[in-house]
């Protein structure tokens, strides 16, 4: 049984978490890999025309209800029920929802279910992956992407971090976005003899594919792809 966790979102987001396995009988650290920051937009024709907006985070959703842009005459969709809670926030219900929070998964129902051109406005990252983009395109369809925020690796969780990795303990280190393993493998390498330590867990498939594509092995990922579905499986298994 292994009762220490590494929260790796960011630290807004790990609170909730950081309680939650606590009350469990858990040790928690909240260390953020990634930190967001918005950018400075204004909105093109194309953007402002768009027939539909693609939402595919909370970060995604808050970044572009912050916008002054105007939000009515846009059709949403959404991947992940996080996602789709925040846009309730702001008073609006997607009008897509996959049945799998995966990216392919949203593609496939999606084009199967709009066959005709259609305009596309795509709030992302500087790190979102091209897949969506690309896949929509070769569709047919008028993608307008627009990066609305950066992501980037904060100071103080590098040396945290490090301080973490160099404890002779077990843990279970909780990813959710690639962005947040890759800043973690780019620290990690340094200590290759504590490896065996660290159990990984992740949130889902496409966090999952960069960890193993790095030679590592994803101990916990549920079948479902929330915060919520991770951390209860974990429990589980870890209180067995």
């Amino acid at each position: 049984m292994i009762k220490k966790i590494i929260l790796t979102r960011e630290a807004n987001k790990n609170k909730p978490w950081n309680e939650y396995f606590s009350q469990n009988g858990f040790t928690v650290e909240s260390i953020p890999l990634i930190e967001t920051y918005p950018k400075h937009i204004i909105f093109d024709l194309a953007q402002k025309e768009a027939d539909w907006v693609f939402l595919t985070s909370v970060n995604a959703v808050e970044y572009f209800f912050a916008t002054r842009i105007d939000k009515a005459h846009y059709k949403y969709a959404v991947i992940g029920e996080r996602t789709k809670e925040k846009l309730a926030e702001y008073g609006y219900k997607p009008a897509f929802v996959p049945s799998i929070y995966q990216s392919e998964v949203f593609l496939s129902e999606w084009l199967n279910e709009n066959q005709q051109q259609t305009r596309i406005l795509l709030p992302q990252s500087n790190l979102s992956r091209s897949i969506m983009e690309d896949t929509l395109i070769a569709k047919g369809h008028l993608v307008s992407p627009i990066v609305l925020y950066e992501t980037i690796f904060p100071n103080d969780s590098k040396a945290l971090l490090k301080k973490q990795l160099q404890l002779n303990e077990k843990k279970i280190i909780v990813f959710a976005s690639p962005s947040a393993w890759k800043n973690f493998y780019s620290i990690a390498g340094s200590f290759s003899n504590q490896k065996d330590n660290w159990c990984i867990a992740s949130i889902g498939n496409v966090t999952t594919e960069a960890i193993l594509a790095d030679g590592w092995k994803v101990t916990y990922q549920p079948k479902t792809f929330t915060m919520k579905h991770l951390a209860d499986l974990i429990i589980q298994e870890e209180l067995k």
